[in-house]
């Protein structure tokens, strides 16, 4: 008589259980490459888009007080691009941090007159032909750049985000350095009266979250070394 051979139900049970065992520790093993591999790429996205940003501020603040004149034909310190109101300011827009918005202004078209838009009032030293009155400012957690209207201040005018729906903006600051050059004598500090020559340079710091995943973080600074030094008659 032939004997039959295999395995109990305990055996398979075991077997089973053991096989499930496995199968969920290989599954959750998964799931958390998954939810790591999602991370990595959150955080490499926002990485990349805050360092755009900051390329594109930095790029463009290092341009602030540029004027195309003539060595000659005008004076350096009558620069339209540098007097009060269109000078390098700080400020913020309404319900954000102080210093969390930049202004600034130089001659894009090279016509020696501020660009103030079609807004703006005409003159002998402006422009409504063109814009060339720039900010960047912290608004609702994006980042705004101008792009028109009046008055040329943090909360007036118009401005267009720059950063991704999915990216909130913790936080913007900006933090103006200036160094002053006695004209007279460059080993003698700055004196009210001398002829002085300001070397300015703006912090940048920039801190943001995926709104996807508010754990998914990142902050860079940067500073960058305004190619137009501000010249002075006299020091104040």
């Amino acid at each position: 008589m032939l004997r039959q051979c295999g395995f109990s139900l305990t055996e398979l049970m075991v077997g089973s259980t053991v096989g499930l065992l496995v199968i969920a520790g290989a599954l959750q093993l998964y799931v958390v490459n998954i939810r790591a591999t999602s991370d990595t790429v959150r955080l490499s996205r926002l990485n990349q888009e805050l360092r755009g940003t900051l390329d594109l501020l930095t790029n463009d603040l290092r341009r602030a007080g540029y004027w195309a004149f003539t060595p000659g034909s005008v004076t350096p310190t009558d620069n339209p691009f540098q007097t009060d109101s269109n000078d390098v300011q700080l400020g913020n827009s309404t319900g954000e941090p102080d210093n969390s918005c930049v202004l600034y202004s130089y001659d894009l078209n090279s016509d020696l007159r501020v660009g103030v838009g079609p807004s703006g009032i005409a003159s002998p030293t402006t422009s409504t032909s063109n814009l060339e009155q720039f900010g960047f400012r912290l608004r609702a957690g994006q980042i705004q750049m101008r792009n028109g209207g009046s008055p040329f201040t943090c909360t007036g005018g118009s401005w267009q985000a720059i950063t991704d729906a999915d990216t909130e903006v913790t936080g913007l600051q900006f933090a103006l350095q200036e160094i002053c050059i006695n004209l007279l004598d460059v080993e003698l500090p700055c004196s009210a009266g001398d002829p002085g020559m300001l070397r300015r340079s703006i912090r940048i710091a920039l801190r943001a979250r995926s709104r996807s995943d508010t754990t998914i973080t990142h902050q860079l600074t940067n500073s960058v070394a305004f190619a137009n030094d501000k010249l002075l008659i006299t020091v104040p």
